[in-house]
């Protein structure tokens, strides 16, 4: 049972805290993983790795990575990490102290939705990066899935 699964109330046992992430956030638990492979044809998450990779750029070369932490030791770590910013003086243009703004500039301001809203104008000069990064994501999402089509959204690249 995957302690996600909302048909079945989770226990107190899988609801206690505990000093790993493993077990509280989603993911396939063995046996889903299993019934992947075995739709897959294949008998390990390894064996998965070797045939969607090229080999040309999978690194058999070990990592280099630090011992894991548990989640109390990663939120102490970015405590102290985040202990060390300090609260300064901003002279970066964020006020208008002292300032007029004419009538005119106000009201498009207060009545043009552009300026309050999360929608940005298709602009070509400005786009075609982000469109193109898109484009061969949703390619190579297809190619990896076999899926004739993959979507991302314009908007959020969601």
């Amino acid at each position: 049972m995957n302690i996600h699964d909302t048909r079945f109330p989770a226990t107190l046992e899988q609801l206690e805290q505990r000093d790993d992430f493993v077990g509280r956030h989603v993911g396939p638990d063995a046996a889903e993983t299993r019934a992947m492979l075995d739709t897959l044809g294949l008998d390990s998450l390894d064996q998965l790795i070797d045939k969607v990779i090229p080999a040309s750029i999978l690194s058999t070369a070990p990592l280099a990575l630090p011992k894991g932490r548990s989640e109390p030791e990663a939120l102490a770590l970015l405590r102290a990490i985040a202990d060390k910013n300090r609260v300064l003086r901003s002279f970066i243009g964020t006020g208008y102290h002292d300032t007029f703004t004419p009538a005119v500039i106000l009201r498009n301001v207060l009545e043009n939705p552009a300026w309050y809203t999360a929608y940005t104008p298709y602009q070509p000069e400005i786009s075609q990066g982000r469109l193109e990064a898109l484009l061969n994501f949703q390619t190579m999402v297809t190619d990896l899935t076999g899926l004739e089509i993959a979507n991302a959204s314009l908007l959020d690249e969601a």
